[in-house]
Formats: C-alpha cells, sequence, structure tokens
C-alpha cells in the first residue's frame, strides 16, 4: 500500500503542494514567528515567499502585526534556506 504524502494549503496564493515544500509559520500574540510546536499554524508557500509586497497580504489574513510579518518574511528571504 502505497502512503500518500500530506498536502497543505499556502495562506497567500491558496495553491496545495507536499507539507515539506511549504514554510510553516503562526500567530504568537499578534506576532507571525516560524513554527513553534504548539498552537495553530499555516503555510506559505516558496514562490510567495519572494513576491514582493506578500507581507500586507499574509498580516490581513494570519492576522498578525505587519512590522512582524515583514521582519519574518526579510528573515526567510535572507537565510537562503527556502
Amino acid at each position: 500500500m502505497i502512503k500518500s504524502k500530506p498536502i497543505r494549503m499556502c495562506i497567500s496564493c491558496r495553491k496545495r503542494e507536499p507539507q515539506k515544500e511549504l514554510v510553516r509559520l503562526q500567530n504568537c500574540d499578534g506576532k507571525m514567528v516560524t513554527y513553534q510546536g504548539r498552537g495553530r499554524s499555516f503555510y506559505l508557500c516558496r514562490e510567495c515567499l519572494h513576491k514582493e509586497h506578500v507581507e500586507k497580504k499574509i498580516a490581513k489574513i494570519a492576522k498578525v502585526d505587519l512590522k512582524s510579518a515583514e521582519e519574518l518574511i526579510k528573515e526567510l528571504r535572507s537565510n537562503g534556506k527556502n
């Protein structure tokens, strides 16, 4: 029996991809942070991560502070792992 890979959806573009190919983030007291292992989270695809002005859209959808979203997206982009 073939085991299927978990599929998740990008919060920005709504595209469905395997969970391993998405970046997992969460809202922690109104600030956007990388997933810490507890609580609700959301996913962002690598294409949306590198789009311009995606921070505003994500901040609105995820109900997080725009400044924290901008900082985290900038950090994720500069890491180069995504």
